[in-house]
């Protein structure tokens, strides 16, 4: 049995060193045997700290790859949101800062002119370091390569390029001829004294860079230049994703507008063409038969009252902002004022209780009796129509009815007759829509929030 105490030493030449002293107790008869004996651990210590040491770079390693998950997972999160452009590549600025330890950066574009590219984000840059400040501008899309370019050398951006110190490199434009330029004014000047930059490319072209400013001189280690480029995947993904939604929102724009074309010629014109003409015989009809002529005036005032609703419904198509601005059994009169013009079909419409809804929901009610009155008016051949509207509680209940020639309904894709867009739009609002229909028996549509 024996027990140890951790000394220190002194060696001949004053230098410490680590040692273990240790004691062990035998009995021999009656008597005790001390033994005593002195290690050097020196070796042992070392190890144990070289393992020490290794489990601190370990748990920094670990805490900083969390670190990065984090903020990537947060970049991600910002990107799958319904922020502007420019709000999501100030965020991706700020993050880029915290994940590479920066103090500032900027996301810079090409300019649609020739010149030096553009600051469009930015993060801890000085109040005037905005869009078209050259001394931060001038140096995105420059050859930085860590020392003076070569006579006559062409700059390039096609790899990470970086300034570790600002005494220590020369620049030459990517834009225009090479030519030396000294960028230490341009670094000091803002106190920054490193540079990090990484090309952003949408789908194979050059749009800009992604730089990283610090106000110490320090060398840029592989994993910090790859988790830039990383940073800059994600920032040119948050650009394309911008230009796509503004593709498809022109898209949409543009197919929304030959909508309201083509529906302003299948109604109004078409009304006002009838209308006309009911005009232009009227007088002489007057004259031949006045009880024929009443009822044409009649018809004419109803033509002209359809032609009118009709157009209100084509306005508020084009501001969206009115279907939620006016109350539901308002624009469902309208509509079925529209669609009585049009079809020259008498359409009953009842209102039932108070038809105050959430906006996505009266906007969805207002869509899907529009899709089937028009289907009502195209396709069913009625003689007439019902609308009815009715408020229970927290819920409402949608109705259209016809007595039409009808159709059997799983013989009809969802395409046809807006079948599809109606449930979708009901899907969206948490409803639940329900097609009946047989031949010569009519179809009715109901629309039931909340489903259930």
């Amino acid at each position: 049995m024996g027990s140890g105490m951790d000394l220190a030493g002194r060696r001949k030449d004053g230098t410490e060193f680590p040692l273990e002293a240790g004691l062990s107790f035998i009995p021999v008869g009656n008597d005790l045997l001390v033994m005593g004996s002195i290690t050097d651990i020196t070796r042992r210590k070392q190890t144990e700290e070289i393992l020490e040491r290794r489990v601190e770079e370990r748990t920094r390693e670990i805490e900083r790859r969390r670190e990065v998950a984090d903020g990537l997972r947060d970049i991600l999160a910002v990107l799958n949101s319904n922020q502007s452009l420019d709000a999501i590549l100030n965020h991706i600025a700020g993050q880029a800062c915290r994940l590479l330890h920066a103090d500032a950066s900027a996301i810079c574009r090409m300019g649609d002119e020739p010149g030096p590219p553009i600051v469009q984000a930015s993060y801890g840059l000085p109040a005037h370091a905005g869009e078209g400040a050259d001394a931060l501008t001038l140096l995105a899309g420059f050859d930085m390569t860590g020392g003076p370019l070569p006579a006559g050398g062409e700059a390039t951006t096609s790899g990470p390029q970086v300034i570790q110190h600002a005494d220590s490199v020369r620049i030459s434009s990517a834009l225009h001829k090479p030519a030396k330029a000294d960028p230490q004014p341009l670094l000091v000047e803002m106190s920054y004294n490193a540079v990090l930059t990484v090309p952003l490319g949408i789908k194979d072209e050059a749009y800009g860079s992604l730089m990283l400013y610090y106000r110490e001189p320090r060398r840029f280690s592989a994993e910090e230049i790859e988790l830039a480029y990383t940073v800059g995947d994600q920032t040119a993904l948050a650009i394309e994703n911008a230009r796509l939604r503004t593709q498809v929102e022109r898209t949409a724009v543009a197919a929304e507008r030959s909508r309201i074309a083509r529906d302003l010629h299948d109604s109004v014109t078409q009304t006002l063409f009838s209308a006309s003409i009911i005009a232009e015989v009227l007088p002489r009809l007057w004259q031949r038969n006045p009880q024929e002529a009443e009822r044409r005036l009649d018809e004419l005032r109803q033509l002209t009252r359809g032609a009118l609703a009709e157009m209100r419904t084509l306005l508020l198509e084009l501001r969206p902002a009115t279907l939620i601005e006016v109350e539901l059994g308002e624009l469902l009169r309208q509509l079925t004022e529209a669609i009585m013009g049009r079809a020259r079909m008498p359409i009953t419409l009842e209102v039932e209780g108070n038809t105050l809804l959430p906006p996505d929901v009266k906007v969805a009610f207002y869509h899907i009796a529009q899709e089937a009155l028009n289907n009502v008016a195209k396709h069913a051949r009625a003689t007439q129509a019902w609308l009815r509207i009715v408020r229970n509680g927290d819920g409402a209940e949608l109705t259209v009815r016809d007595d039409g020639r009808g159709f059997v309904l799983d013989k009809v894709t969802p395409e046809h007759l807006g079948l599809s867009i109606m449930h979708e739009r009901a899907e969206a609002i948490g409803a639940q829509l329900q097609v009946e229909s047989h031949l010569g028996g009519g179809t009715e549509v109901t629309i039931r929030w909340p489903a259930g």
